[in-house]
């Protein structure tokens, strides 16, 4: 999980992450969004919109291990969701992501 965080705080200071709900619809509707990124307390109703917003994008939809208070301090945002504009850190962050226990993804993909 902390190489994930990582990757999110190295994403943001590049300028590739759009933080909150309706910077990832809009980014996701703008074509501009290559994976959205869900924290792991966020509500089901939010996941749920994320997942819309995703599918109707072509992208991907993640939830992570880490709450919106980890979230907040290794990213330097607010949010609970959040989207990354770049297809390299997409593509980074789904590889550690895979690298997640299987246990907390098939929980969480339910």
């Amino acid at each position: 999980m902390d190489k994930v965080l990582s990757l999110l705080g190295l994403c943001r200071k590049a300028g590739r992450l759009q933080a909150g709900f309706d910077a990832c619809r809009e980014a996701a509707r703008g074509k501009r969004a290559a994976l959205l990124i869900a924290a792991g307390d966020v509500s089901e109703k939010t996941y749920k919109n994320l997942r819309y917003e995703a599918g109707r994008a072509g992208i991907q939809a993640v939830r992570i291990r880490a709450g919106m208070e980890e979230l907040s301090r290794a990213c330097g945002i607010r949010a609970g969701v959040a989207a990354v504009t770049d297809e390299g850190f997409a593509g980074a962050l789904l590889k550690e992501y895979g690298n997640e226990p299987e246990s907390f993804k098939r929980e969480k993909e339910e």
